[in-house]
């Protein structure tokens, strides 16, 4: 082996993050199809364009090559494994561990590109249903890592790439219970055949966004969970990959999933952009990523595609997303990603998202039994909007969990359509214990909280949407937007009314309950601003603010300039703000440590470059 390369080992997760030989270890990389074979490349076998493609990727800063096992390669005839395909798996492997590079094998691929590579024998049978394909996934599974257990670099096991499209009507039915079960068979099988492995399954980002269970609160028989996300395909009105939503989206994603499980971003990059765009976009998204507590980050892809054969031959614009051109060219992505890889596995290694003092509580969805009487608990724009307006308040925030509430100095609940017994009774709870509460509504009557906690009761409804477009608090005017519907017209009935609507019903109240506040806004501020460019057409941000102020939250570090984004990561006594400029053009900002010296106080002047990013570190 080359003395000049670390061998690499095996890695465990603790509190979210890797760990190898018990130090911090950030996976940054790559997805890989090798450019001239594309996704045939266990059957037209170049084992010397392996090597030089791994070796490249080490000395540019890398150490994850993340590939795909096909299963209609490795299984061709139901039961018999392919002792040919078998073994260059293993050299595989071996030469990315003669790079010093850890590996990640994407298992049961049929599903690549929006297309289907099936094994022959499978002849429709449901993945989850037919107790037979069941039985051949956890044989395979159990094969492949079986096959791996004595390599020292396979940092994980992905149980199969966005394995739901293969059937998504079929895995869109299947509940959470049923998908646990799945999880657990398949992430059995793999640590009954090799004890070290993590398992984590990748999905895209309906897996925080859709109605599926494949979802990372459901991931408990899994190490972590795999998200991707890409701008062009959101819910959320994304206006340009240049947009200040663009590169928010992926950290969102991250921050969702790790309320639940640790989170690998194992596709990362860009579509529908020009070279210098998918720079700007990764340079910004992969280091909010990394603050927002991402485990690693593996970007799609590699290289550019010179095959044309399937999937590129339906869609051949897929063949341009690589980071390396097909001549071997380095793009402007690989400079910015190069970048980022140095500082994750260096200046960055071991420091992590510090306490959060602001939780997001999304109650529980209605089953959606009831039919007309069926709503959600907060829509996934309300939670996507939520991120942003909290970002630009500069707000250190988590996704928070039913049960740990009371961790938070303030918790918000963003557009509530609908909410249970049980979360009205924890929010109760909550705010009786001291803690502060704002909570938005998005429905006239599920969404409503209790006039006990909110002190405000129901008078009448109306269709008038004049009657509530808009309210002003602390000088500040905020236009209330919402779909077409039933507004609900309140009355004070204890509570402080702080803000009114045109018509004069309340829109912001404050009521004391117990030892602690809760604050009630009767529209959905949050969802109504998921529209093209309004999330620039007011200072929303400065309602959190304000109510974050009185909560007594403390910024450990701000800027006075919205679109951008200062997270603080704490490692021991040290502190680092990963300060990122979101937006498309240049910024000229002050930058505060509200608890520093009274320089830091005062602020510095910083000029960043659109979708720049600058580290400022300190000692606690």
């Amino acid at each position: 082996m080359d003395g000049s390369v670390t061998p690499p080992t095996r890695v465990s997760l603790a509190d979210g993050t890797f760990r190898r030989d018990g130090s911090p270890y950030f996976a940054v990389g790559f997805n890989y199809h090798p450019s001239q074979a594309g996704c045939a490349y266990w059957r037209t076998w170049d084992p010397r364009t392996l090597d030089a493609d791994f070796r490249r990727m080490a000395e540019l800063g890398f150490n994850t090559v993340r590939f795909f096992v096909f299963w209609a390669d490795f299984e061709p005839v139901e039961g018999v494994y392919e002792a040919e395909k078998t073994g260059r798996l293993r050299e595989l492997v071996r030469i990315a561990e003669r790079h010093g590079l850890h590996c990640l094998p994407s298992l049961l691929t049929i599903w690549m590109n929006g297309q289907r590579f099936e094994p022959p024998w499978r002849r429709g049978r449901d993945l989850w249903h037919d107790e037979s394909m069941v039985e051949r996934q956890r044989a395979f599974v159990e094969h492949i890592a079986g096959v791996l257990r004595d390599a020292p670099n396979v940092l994980a096991y992905d149980l199969g790439d966005e394995v739901i499209h293969v059937d998504s009507e079929a895995s869109a039915a299947l509940s959470p219970d049923q998908v646990r079960r799945w999880w657990a068979l398949l992430a059995g099988a793999i640590r009954a055949a090799d004890p070290a492995a993590l398992v984590l399954q990748a999905n895209e980002a309906t897996a925080v966004t859709g109605g599926h269970a494949f979802r990372p609160e459901h991931a408990g028989p899994l190490d972590l969970v795999g998200l991707h996300g890409f701008p062009v395909w959101t819910p959320f009105h994304i206006e340009a990959v240049d947009s200040v939503k663009a590169s928010s989206f992926v950290p969102y994603l991250v921050r969702r999933g790790r309320a639940d499980a640790a989170v690998l971003v194992d596709e990362l990059g860009s579509y529908g952009c020009d070279e210098a765009t998918a720079a700007r976009y990764l340079r910004a998204t992969a280091h909010s990523a990394l603050a927002a507590g991402a485990a690693g980050t593996t970007v799609w892809c590699w290289q550019d595609f010179t095959t044309e054969d399937k999937p590129y031959a339906l869609r051949p614009n897929e063949r341009f997303v690589g980071l390396v051109a097909a001549d071997g060219r380095l793009k402007p992505a690989m400079d910015a990603y190069r970048e980022f890889a140095a500082r994750a596995t260096g200046e960055l290694a071991g420091f992590a998202p510090a306490p959060a003092a602001v939780g997001v509580f999304l109650p529980e969805d209605d089953p959606g039994e009831a039919a007309y009487l069926a709503t959600g608990g907060s829509g996934e724009a309300a939670a996507f909007y939520a991120h942003l307006l909290l970002q630009r308040a500069h707000l250190p925030y988590a996704f928070a969990r039913p049960d740990e509430l009371d961790r938070y100095a303030l918790v918000i609940c963003p557009s509530v359509r609908h909410l249970s017994l049980p979360d009205q009774q924890r929010l109760r709870a909550y705010v009786a214990g001291g803690g502060t509460l704002l909570y938005s509504t998005g429905d006239l009557l599920h969404a409503f909280g209790g006039e006990d906690l909110f002190g405000v009761r129901i008078r009448d409804y109306t269709l008038d949407p004049a009657a509530a477009d808009s309210f002003t608090w602390q000088g500040v005017r905020y236009p209330v937007h919402r779909p077409p519907g039933q507004i609900p017209l309140l009355q004070a009935a204890g509570a402080d009314v702080l803000a009114a609507f045109p018509g004069g019903a309340p829109a912001l109240t404050r009521h004391r309950y117990g030892h602690g506040t809760a604050y009630h806004l009767s529209a959905p501020l949050e969802e109504g601003i998921n529209a093209p460019y309004r999330l620039e057409q007011a200072p929303w941000h400065l309602l959190y603010a304000g109510l974050a102020d009185a909560a007594g939250v403390e910024r450990e570090f701000t800027a006075d300039e919205p679109s951008v984004e200062t997270t603080v990561l704490h490692r021991g006594a040290e502190r680092c703000a990963v300060v990122v400029n979101h937006a498309s053009a240049t910024v000229f900002t002050t930058l505060r440590r509200p608890g520093g010296p009274a320089a830091e106080r005062a602020g510095t002047e910083v000029v960043l470059e659109p979708k720049g990013v600058l580290l400022v570190r300190w000692n606690a």
